[in-house]
């Protein structure tokens, strides 16, 4: 088996230290393919570190409202989200829904109308969170 090929959606503070471990400490079983978010100054930000720490050469980038086309292009096996707590549902449901495994930070959401969304998604897709 070739290694994991990752997505992450969100690179504010709490994301680093995920970019950072697929980028060093798993780096021979992983591959980091694309982050997401909203604002392009911190995906440049995510790629400067990584570029710097690691010697890795930068990922694409892609505006929130892309993706499903970061899916559709990069085909990852999982996607971390680590982006604003209230869009948590909606990345882990598309992902899920689009075959992807999801790893996400905690809250896993933020109310129990996502949150049973969420269970509902992962019972229909059989995709692992």
């Amino acid at each position: 088996m070739g290694r994991v090929r990752y997505v992450q959606v969100g690179t504010g503070g709490r994301a680093r230290m995920y970019y950072e471990a697929l980028c060093g400490t798993y780096a021979d079983c992983c591959e980091l393919k694309a982050f997401c978010y909203l604002r392009q100054a911190r995906m440049d930000y995510a790629n400067r570190i990584i570029g710097e720490k690691f010697g890795k050469a930068p990922v694409p980038s892609y505006h929130y409202t892309q993706f499903t086309r970061m899916l559709e292009i990069e085909r990852p096996d999982v996607v971390i989200v680590t982006c604003v707590d209230r869009a948590h549902d909606d990345y882990i449901i598309k992902a899920m829904e689009m075959g992807c495994d999801v790893v996400t930070e905690k809250p896993l959401t933020t109310d129990e109308r996502k949150a049973q969304a969420i269970i509902d998604a992962q019972k229909r897709t059989g995709r692992h969170i």
